[in-house]
């Protein structure tokens, strides 16, 4: 008898292309209220949308907050926003 395959991922686990730095921030292992989000990362309602939406402007303390809030490597953090810089450009 052979053994079961593992399950898939789930359709929504995979992020959108050009979406990875919103879907870590928001999709993580922990889901936090917007003024957790402001109050941790030390920023604006408006700077952590506008970072979502272009994560190319995220400073190396900012990803070093957000790593230190999701509990993940800093790498992991800039190789979302990267990847989304990318898809950016490759848009254009």
């Amino acid at each position: 008898m052979k053994a079961p395959f593992p399950p898939s991922a789930p359709p929504a686990a995979t992020p959108p292309a050009g979406q990875q730095f919103s879907y870590l921030l928001r999709h993580g292992r922990f889901s936090f209220t917007e003024r957790e989000l402001q109050e941790h990362l030390q920023m604006t309602y408006r700077t952590i949308k506008q970072r979502e939406a272009d994560p190319s402007g995220l400073t190396v303390a900012e990803a070093l907050r957000v790593a230190e809030l999701l509990a993940v490597p800093v790498q992991t953090v800039l190789d979302a926003a990267l990847a989304d810089a990318q898809a950016a450009g490759a848009k254009q």
